[in-house]
């Protein structure tokens, strides 16, 4: 199991994912009914940090005014479990969470510990769209029912902790034996992907990691080559100089490692660059002539929390197209346009949670994704002209909010 935290500016607008995202069930709410609203939730939360102004932050109102919470066992640590399970597990995590002490590290009397126990909070069960991995989702307040602040000061870290000590008593993977191994199974991949190949090709390379379900980002020279990769598994990143043994994976050794494990064949010429590109792992890699010329590439990483960071590759003509018809003219008073055309980004590089989870942050009141995707006839520039109009849909205020 791992777990993140942190604390969060847009609280309204993440109580609203967590509860309204398809197929979300509310496992708990502390201090709070959970027949209610989203908005009304975060509301009741912020009664009681308007309740105590006076002895918090100096009498100014919390700029990160919610803790962020998120919380993944492995689906074979969570298989056919009920949601009195899941439940028990986010008990256990605000009880183990609130006992841990960091005033050591902060010099902080106030990283004693946390009382999210003390707090309200609600807890949400959500399925990621593509591997339908269940995890939970916590949001609480910042501010507990007897008005003192729950310490931010390293909670990412708290987090990691919290999710270390429950793996131990359960005897689960640890978070670092997790990296470790998902290293391992990467590597493993990137080497048999070496062995089955005639000769070294960058194409075939990032082709075959993308048919076993990874995402690569190739970086390319100006003049001409690769310098940099990375493979992402899930919503892990890895560069490609801790894959393999002793850097052989890196753009500079991996042709040599080849060579290593073919040594009857005759060594290729240097492989051509490819352009940039990330795939989806359903995406059907299309390989062009030699003499096709090829589209001009955009490429943006899109960070939507300190956590979470996506990588699109957009062809300039579709790029133009989002950046055109996205508008803020139905959007919330507080999004920025670069947010909607992120969002749009998003969509079109098939990251949905993503986009959805931005969108939100954005002030938008969300929009029905059921059955989103890409046509199986439609070309990349309908397609984007499609992704513009669902992102400024989903950052669209709610009708009938009032802050």
């Amino acid at each position: 199991m791992i777990a993140k935290a942190s604390t969060i500016s847009h609280g309204a607008n993440a109580i609203r994912y967590s509860v309204n995202k398809e197929k979300a069930d509310i496992v708990k709410a502390n201090f709070l009914p959970d027949d209610i609203s989203p908005e009304a939730m975060y509301g009741r939360m912020m009664l009681v940090q308007k309740k105590f102004a006076e002895n918090i932050n100096k009498g100014r109102p919390l700029g990160r005014n919610v803790i962020r919470i998120e919380i993944s066992p492995s689906e074979e640590e969570s298989r056919d479990w009920t949601m009195d399970d899941w439940e028990c597990l986010s008990n256990e995590f605000i009880r183990v969470f609130d006992s841990i002490d960091l005033s050591g590290k902060t010099k902080r009397a106030s990283s004693k510990q946390t009382n999210l126990k003390g707090s309200q909070y609600i807890v949400a069960l959500h399925r990621d769209s593509k591997s339908g991995i269940l995890h939970l989702h916590i949001d609480a307040n910042r501010v507990d029912m007897g008005g003192k602040i729950n310490d931010s000061h390293k909670i990412g870290e708290r987090a990691v902790m919290a999710a270390n000590i429950i793996n131990e008593r359960r005897g689960w993977v640890q978070s670092e034996e997790i990296g470790i191994r998902h290293r391992q199974e990467i590597s493993d991949s990137c080497m048999e992907i070496l062995r089955t190949m005639d000769e070294f090709s960058w194409q075939r390379y990032e082709m075959g990691l993308v048919k076993r379900g990874y995402k690569v980002h190739l970086q390319e020279k100006d003049g001409g080559g690769i310098y940099g990769y990375s493979i992402k598994r899930g919503n892990s990143i890895y560069k490609s100089s801790v894959l393999g043994i002793g850097r052989n994976l890196t753009p500079s050794k991996i042709e040599a490692t080849w060579a290593k494990l073919h040594p009857q064949e005759r060594k290729s010429d240097p492989a051509k660059p490819v352009p940039q590109q990330t795939r989806t792992a359903d995406t059907i890699p299309i390989i062009q002539s030699s003499t096709a010329p090829q589209p001009v590439m955009k490429h943006y990483d899109i960070a939507t929390d300190e956590y979470h960071s996506f990588h699109v590759a957009i062809p300039e003509s579709a790029d133009n197209i989002i950046r055109q018809d996205c508008s803020l003219e139905e959007a919330h008073p507080l999004a920025k346009i670069e947010e909607i055309q992120h969002t749009a980004l998003l969509l079109f590089a098939g990251y949905l949670d993503a986009a959805t989870s931005l969108a939100a942050s954005s002030g938008g009141g969300g929009s029905d994704t059921s059955c989103w995707g890409r046509d199986k006839d439609e070309d990349e520039l309908e397609w984007a002209r499609r992704c513009a109009r669902m992102a400024n849909s989903m950052c669209k205020r709610k009708r009938g909010l009032h802050r």
